[in-house]
């Protein structure tokens, strides 16, 4: 089951203002504000530290967008809360394509167990040093305002190892956050959502009010599963919805759903 953390990276920026009277080109500052939201798993608690966010502008190099250490649980973002990571930053005007997060050594992962919730800590996974770079392709042009979300795949990103779990974060850029799904599940308080079709596969988990929500869904023609959990990883019950059509540049509603 595909676990989907998703962070939001705003850019503001005024761009390039040309003055008439003057010879020379004055280019103005712009603000870089990033947030992170929409964080479904079945953690009771994944908690990281994220001690510096950089963007590469090209031609130039890369700009710190936060170098204060915040620690973050992602379990607590679920479709739609968020948390912002870096905000009013001042950035140059440009095309910028890649972002970088440093993450500290002190993450930890909350699960239940047979006995009750287990925290562990969290080390990195062999092919992880730290930092993370995601390609990003976001040009910042005069007053517009341009937003990257990205998707931290919870699944992908923690690992058993031995006598115990290693983190090595997993994460894409989405291109369409404005296009997806949503609804509301009644009749049970745990429940997985799968979204899928032959080409796309997407998944997430209802928040304590049922809610749901994917974003960053190609348009098209879904099959929408919701699969109610009982004790442990059990499936109590299962529904699906057939033909879900999903109209890009929009987020279907789903309504209510009894399962």
């Amino acid at each position: 089951m595909k676990r989907i953390l998703v962070l939001t990276l705003m850019i503001v920026c005024a761009g390039f203002t040309i003055q008439s009277c003057k010879k020379d080109n004055k280019t103005t500052q712009g603000q870089m504000e990033v947030r992170m939201t929409d964080s479904p798993g079945d953690f009771v608690a994944l908690n990281v530290e994220i001690v510096k966010i950089e963007a590469y502008l090209q031609n130039s190099g890369w700009v710190t967008i936060n170098e204060s250490s915040q620690e973050v649980n992602i379990m607590t973002l679920t479709n739609g809360a968020e948390v912002t990571l870096a905000s009013a930053t001042t950035v140059q005007p440009g095309t910028y394509t890649k972002l970088k997060l440093t993450f500290s050594g002190e993450n930890s992962l909350t699960f239940n167990g047979t006995n009750g919730s287990n925290t562990v800590n969290l080390s990195f996974g062999s092919n992880f040093q730290g930092q993370v770079e995601v390609p990003i392709q976001c040009t910042v042009t005069s007053g517009i305002t341009a937003s990257i979300l990205l998707d931290f795949n919870v699944g992908s990103s923690i690992a058993q190892a031995g006598g115990g779990y290693t983190l090595n974060p997993v994460i894409a850029e989405i291109v369409d956050p404005s296009t997806g799904v949503q609804g509301q599940v009644s009749g049970t308080s745990q429940a997985a959502i799968s979204l899928s079709n032959a080409s796309y596969n997407a998944s997430t988990f209802i928040n304590s009010n049922g809610f749901f929500m994917i974003k960053g869904v190609p348009d098209g023609t879904y099959t929408l599963k919701i699969e109610a959990k009982g004790q442990g990883e059990v499936v109590a019950s299962q529904k699906s919805i057939q033909d879900v059509t999903i109209t890009k540049g929009q987020i279907k509603s789903l309504g209510s759903i009894q399962i």
